[in-house]
């Protein structure tokens, strides 16, 4: 009796994070995930040549690696990293000790009693920490040594063993130069290059199969008819119904596209993106030349099959129409995700490896390549060699290729009605159905209907809502998973279906300058100051600040500076301060840092059950400029100068004493937004009537 095979299908995946009007990343793992999965995972196979299996790309991930292997791109974590201590702002100092001691602390601070020293200095509970007074405290040396370990930790155990400066360094623990950190960003650079290049040589010597998903990583059954999802989710409230096969069909052509044109070779496998399957995308993958796809053991088990399976039903491949169908072992597939890195490598290797020789004829574990190796003990390398190790003596189960394997033996049995479910539950219930899922994909829709009259060049608006049809914004929306970034995601989402927007010479929605995740979501967002006005104020509006008493008693408020920096660079405005006259409501914005004056100022008002909007523009060289309303009429004026100033006309306004307004206040640059206060919601205030200066009377 031949030994049971199985294959390994490793995910690797980041969402796309340039931000589609600069081109530069808001977040760092692409970068950081490159100096130790990416290039550990394929530094273990290259040890053990006679084990095999399947490295599934996300193109998107796959995209972002080959700019930041050529250095087309700097994300931001990079920029500040790059700058000497001595010249980083408060803002970026804060920023440096909010990101990073962003690792498992038991296995990459807590061992290195340098690391652990200015961690315990920082403060273990984020939420407790004033990051703004915090950051005074470290001189430049121990911030210095903060963002060489943080960089050193994620290497992996590739990277210490083939840049051997970087085993020094983490020895040395401490008094780390300008020079060496600058040296460490270069070897980064360096490790990425070499990425690419060393699974292609895998591939070709027959020792890994090149799969991806499609293009940005989308949830397809949602994409063919998001109504599909009441089909394992029947009480489900969804959104309005998003219709759009021909953009499924897309993500997977063009997946195809980029990984064929990286490795040489067009893939014929395929994870869906979080194992989402239905009958509609199964024909799909068929008809764009996939013969294979993976998916998770629930959905077998919520399908009719005909033919027979072993006595583990999912140990076995299935025929669905042209595609053959592999699914994954859950327990044996988490294991090495979530459990295996808590104990002994040769432990937990002997216990997978004897589970897998018990299993039926082929077994596929399908997870995520990168993150686990964050939780385990050098970086996974003892558990990979010992697993591997196993795999190649005699008589233990055969690694295969599933192109090959499905080739040599066709399933035997085939799927006569499909589940269309994920890998979580069977379902889709983690992108669509909560409030915030359908909020976003409500935006998404809109857009997309806008793009179907679209008498232009549709392909840049259609490129950009691609990568807004993701899964990853999904995923972080709702209650299920929890992230520090949160309000990056949320931007990025809104930033790529303006784009689209700006690609039909179209405006934005105001909408989308509306983040969908809660307040509670920005943990950041907690330290904003507001402060209600307290006196009636006559600013005189030249674009100036003539004083104290000038703007006296008026309201603030005034955005937290820690933590800003990852979000969008340092905040436009440090400052927002309003207040009233008996004839007017006034507002003031003080430029942060080297503020570019220049664009768009709208102020959205919501008083009586009714929203409008004053906009004026920020006039080169200070000029005033007019206040107008959504109907074009005049209801004010601004001015910008040293700060920007702005007076508007209650009675224009509709308003009277006593009314309650809410109010935000949207600044526009070529029609993307720089900033918007406050971040969340609006800003809430009474217009005085008699007894207002009485009631804040103070001495």
């Amino acid at each position: 009796m031949s030994p049971p095979r199985v294959v390994f299908l490793w995910h690797l995946h980041q969402p796309e994070y340039r931000d589609p009007a600069t081109g530069q990343p808001l977040l760092p793992w692409v970068r950081l995930h490159a100096t130790r999965a990416y290039s550990d995972m394929a530094a273990a196979l290259e040890r053990h040549p006679r084990v095999k299996g399947v490295a599934n790309w996300a193109p998107s991930l796959l995209l972002q690696l080959e700019a930041c292997a050529a250095g087309a791109t700097v994300d931001l974590d990079e920029q500040i990293a790059a700058k000497p201590v001595r010249d980083l702002t408060p803002a970026e100092r804060a920023h440096v000790l909010r990101q990073c001691f962003s690792v498992d602390w038991e296995l990459w601070v807590k061992p290195v009693p340098r690391y652990l020293e200015l961690l315990n200095k920082r403060g273990l509970e984020l939420k407790r920490v004033d990051l703004d007074a915090v950051q005074a405290r470290f001189d430049e040396q121990e911030l210095r040594d903060v963002q060489v370990h943080f960089l050193l930790a994620w290497m992996g155990f590739a990277a210490r063993r083939e840049e051997p400066f970087i085993a020094d360094l983490i020895a040395r623990e401490r008094n780390y130069s300008e020079a060496e950190k600058l040296e460490v960003l270069a070897a980064q650079r360096r490790i990425a290059a070499r990425v690419l290049p060393r699974w292609r040589a895998l591939a070709e010597r027959g020792q890994v199969e090149i799969a991806c998903s499609p293009l940005y990583h989308p949830i397809l059954p949602l994409l063919i008819d998001s109504d599909c999802a009441r089909r394992a989710m029947p009480q489900a409230q969804l959104p309005p119904r998003f219709q759009h096969p021909e953009d499924a069909r897309e993500q997977v052509r063009r997946g195809l596209d980029v990984a064929e044109r990286i490795f040489g070779h067009r893939p014929v496998g395929m994870w869906p993106s979080e194992g989402s399957v239905s009958p509609e995308v199964v024909e799909l993958l068929g008809e764009c030349g996939v013969e294979w796809c993976a998916t998770d053991q629930g959905i077998l088990a919520n399908s009719q099959v005909e033919g027979a399976l072993p006595a583990q039903p999912h140990h076995a491949p299935v025929r669905a129409g042209k595609v053959s169908m592999l699914f994954r072992d859950r327990d044996l597939s988490d294991g090495v995700g979530f459990r295996y890195g808590r104990g002994e490598a040769a432990a937990g290797a002997g216990d997978l490896v004897a589970r897998l020789s018990a299993g039926g004829p082929l077994v596929t574990l399908a997870l995520d390549g990168e993150n686990p190796w964050e939780h385990y003990p050098r970086s996974g390398e003892a558990f990979l060699d010992e697993l591997y190790s196993r795999l190649e003596k005699p008589g233990a189960p055969e690694s295969v290729l599933p192109r090959d394997e499905l080739r040599q033996r066709p399933p035997a049995a085939r799927i006569a009605r499909l589940h269309s479910g994920s890998w979580i539950d069977a379902n889709y219930r983690i992108w669509i159905g909560h409030a915030e899922d359908n909020a976003a994909w409500t935006l998404l829709g809109e857009a997309r209907r806008a793009l179907e009259t679209f008498a232009g060049d549709r392909e840049p608006a259609l490129s950009a809502l691609l990568v807004a049809e993701g899964s990853d914004w999904f995923w972080w929306y709702g209650d299920d998973f929890t992230t520090e970034n949160a309000p990056e995601f949320d931007a990025l989402f809104r930033r790529w279906v303006a784009a689209a927007w700006r690609h039909m010479k179209l405006p934005p929605p105001e909408s989308l300058s509306r983040p969908i995740i809660p307040a509670r979501k920005d943990k950041v967002h907690f330290a904003a100051l507001v402060v209600q006005p307290r006196r009636l104020i006559q600013p005189v509006i030249d674009g100036h600040h003539l004083g104290y008493y000038e703007w006296a008693g008026a309201g603030l408020y005034r955005p937290p500076r820690q933590g800003v920096s990852m979000y969008r660079g340092e905040a436009p405005f440090a400052q927002l301060l309003w207040g009233f006259s008996r004839e007017r409501f006034f507002f003031r914005l003080d430029p942060g840092g080297a503020t570019e004056l220049r664009g768009m100022v709208h102020v959205h008002l919501n008083a009586r059950g009714r929203e409008g909007t004053v906009s004026f523009r920020l006039e080169p060289g200070g000029a005033q400029a007019p206040a107008t309303d959504e109907r074009g009429r005049r209801c004010g004026l601004g001015q910008s100068g040293a700060i920007v100033e702005a007076a508007l006309d209650l009675a224009a306004l509709g308003l009277s004493p006593g009314d309650e307004i809410g109010f935000w206040v949207r600044v526009l640059r070529d029609d993307v937004e720089v900033d918007r206060l406050p971040r969340y919601g609006e800003l809430t205030s009474a217009v005085p009537d008699q007894g207002f200066e009485p009631r804040n009377w103070q001495v």
